[in-house]
């Protein structure tokens, strides 16, 4: 391969601001939490439809937990909510459903080889 078609080395992908590095911090801290990685995954498995708050769960905490941890996911910019009346309805921001997508899409090309 010549050094006009090698592929891009990580060192020219990785050069992140402090503002960014302080960011992807926070993203990873947030989706460490197992019950904030599942409530992300159920929320993306809607393809971008809103879902109300009461509609998620099944992460076996309270429903109060799973507000507190919808609010942590909302507050990164993860998920998106609008609230209607008395009701919140959530759905995982469109860039973050595009990257996972191709995050799931990479580990399954990597399976199969």
């Amino acid at each position: 391969m010549s050094q006009d078609t090698a592929p891009a080395g990580p060192e020219e992908h990785l050069q992140l601001s402090a503002a960014d590095m302080a960011w992807w911090s926070s993203v990873f801290k947030t989706l460490g939490d197992p019950v904030r990685l599942q409530l992300l995954i159920q929320l993306a498995a809607q393809r971008g439809a809103e879902v109300p708050v009461h509609d998620i769960g099944d992460v076996a905490v309270s429903q109060s937990t799973v507000s507190h941890h919808l609010k942590r996911l909302r507050s990164i910019g993860l998920v998106e909510s609008r609230r209607e009346g008395r009701v919140v309805y959530y759905r995982v921001n469109d860039g973050v459903r595009s990257a996972l997508t191709q995050i799931l899409r990479q580990r399954d090309q990597a399976e199969a080889r």
